[in-house]
């Protein structure tokens, strides 16, 4: 995922998120990678024993908020 010149964020290139031997590519989820970076949510995956599909998103973005509250 890139952004250029105008602001605007590019996932074209992006790699999506590899887990268990998988590639994990969706608007919502990049979205979701853009806040918290691919590794925090690909390590919330792991922690809730999912994967990143679209319906488990919220769940995932809690576990990273919760993740992000205990560094503060």
């Amino acid at each position: 995922m890139w952004t250029d010149a105008l602001g605007e964020t590019h996932f074209e290139i992006w790699n999506g998120i590899q887990l268990d031997g998988r590639c994990f590519k969706s608007v919502p989820l990049f979205n979701v990678c853009a806040e918290f970076g691919d590794a925090q949510v690909k390590q919330a995956c792991i922690d809730l024993g999912c994967r990143p599909y679209v319906q488990d998103l919220g769940a995932i973005r809690e576990e990273c908020l919760r993740t992000e509250h205990r560094y503060v």
